[in-house]
């Protein structure tokens, strides 16, 4: 089974992503009673969300004597210095809250980086409890990360040896590849991956050209860099890749009932962090009665409901607020109401055979469809032409694999497996 993919989340701006990640980070520390490891990192990306933990709505909220705090790289400096990770990370937060027993510097005041490495691994290794790590059992219970400007994460730079070393928990790195040209020492992608939810913080213009990079697919760090439960991108509109103009605003999920659209649709928007609706929430109450008594809707039921949904999409398109919708959208005429002209609003088609989605509306409960009118749907499904530049999924696979394929089709990130 292949990594799972990344949840892209988009907040409004930096400040709106050091509350999600702290909203995150609250969650991640109350879903265990026992003791929390949570990994930092280093940088400007994450200074905010800090400062924001240790404000008295936050800080007070964390049971600190049970949360040890640890770095995912450090600059080979010694603590104080301006340069330091763990002491931007001490000055914002972890002094004035966090017991200074469950505080973890990488130590830098060291012969070398390769002797930090090695004494890092020992510290971790104890804590753990074991010098190999179970994947059953992460060492981290959130691992935050930030991406250089040339794609790395902690210290592992794109090229570089580290990047693929998997036998050894820590490595020392003698030469940087950006700015601060400083010696480093780093987690390795295997150590880094050894937790339940990997956060990153991506945030500014500055960072859009090395997002698009990296939502393409390109083989960089931060796309080897993944958590093997949980990864979340938290991406400000700054940020927000290049060909975001190209993206849709919108997507409707459509097909004949049982082809999966609610299952789909929510699985799509927790990835891209896109709220999602089930269109047969529009229907008027006369369409539900009459659906739930096995009666086919005639037009004159659907153009109310197709208006409404229409009308939703439309005033999301005027917030700027992305949307995902559920609706079956059979007839060419039905699509034309929801989409109409607009290029940033796209369909999805869920296809599959009768024998198939009959056997599954066989096996629901509780919905209003009677299973005997999806001969009626197929008869009057009409499936999207290329002119509707529809994105065609089968139902035939699991369901993430068919958010991946639907990902692949609108240029939304790839899955590495």
């Amino acid at each position: 089974m292949g990594t799972p993919s990344p949840e892209l989340v988009r907040v409004a701006d930096k400040a709106a992503m050091a509350q999600a990640a702290a909203d995150l980070l609250l969650a991640r520390i109350a879903a265990k009673s026992g003791r929390i490891a949570i990994c930092l990192t280093g940088g400007s990306s994450p200074k905010q969300l800090y400062e924001l933990l240790a404000t008295d709505s936050y800080r007070d909220r964390i049971p600190w004597p049970r949360v040890h705090w640890f770095i995912g790289d450090e600059r080979f400096v010694p603590p104080g210095d301006p340069l330091h990770n763990m002491t931007m990370a001490r000055h914002a937060f972890l002094d004035a809250c966090a017991p200074a027993a469950n505080i973890h510097p990488i130590p830098t005041e060291t012969s070398s980086p390769e002797t930090s490495a090695d004494a890092y691994a020992r510290e971790l290794m104890a804590f753990y409890g074991a010098d190999v790590l179970d994947p059953a059992r992460p060492l981290f219970d959130l691992v935050l990360l930030g991406i250089g400007p040339d794609g790395h994460v902690a210290s592992l730079f794109p090229g570089y040896p580290a990047v693929d070393v998997r036998d050894r928990w820590m490595v020392g790195v003698d030469k940087a590849h950006v700015a601060p040209f400083v010696p480093r020492v780093s987690l390795t992608l295997p150590v880094l991956a050894s937790c339940h939810t990997m956060l990153f913080e991506v945030g500014g213009a500055d960072k859009r050209p090395i997002l698009t990079r990296v939502l393409a697919g390109e083989d960089l760090p931060a796309n080897r860099a993944r958590s093997n439960e949980r990864t979340t991108f938290l991406i400000d509109d700054a940020a927000w890749p290049e060909n975001s103009a190209k993206l849709p605003h919108a997507l409707i999920i459509m097909g004949v009932s049982s082809s999966g659209k609610s299952t789909v649709g929510e699985a799509l928007g927790r990835r891209l962090g896109w709220r999602f609706e089930d269109g047969d929430g529009f229907h008027p109450p006369a369409n539900v009665a009459k659906m739930s008594a096995g009666q086919p809707l005639t037009d004159e039921d659907r153009w109310p409901w197709l208006q409404a949904i229409a009308d939703e999409i439309a005033r999301c398109r005027a917030k700027g607020e992305p949307i995902i919708i559920a609706c079956s959208a059979l007839k060419k005429a039905y699509r034309k109401i929801l989409v109409g002209d607009r290029r940033d609003v796209r369909l999805v088609y869920l296809a599959g055979e009768r024998e198939l989605i009959g056997d599954r509306m066989g096996q629901r409960k509780g919905h209003f469809m009677p299973t005997g009118l999806l001969d009626s749907q197929f008869a009057t499904l009409e499936p999207p032409g290329a002119d509707e530049h529809p994105v065609r999924v089968s139902v035939d696979a699991p369901v993430e694999s068919i958010v991946d394929d639907i990902l692949q089709q609108l240029q939304i990130g790839r899955d590495r497996a």
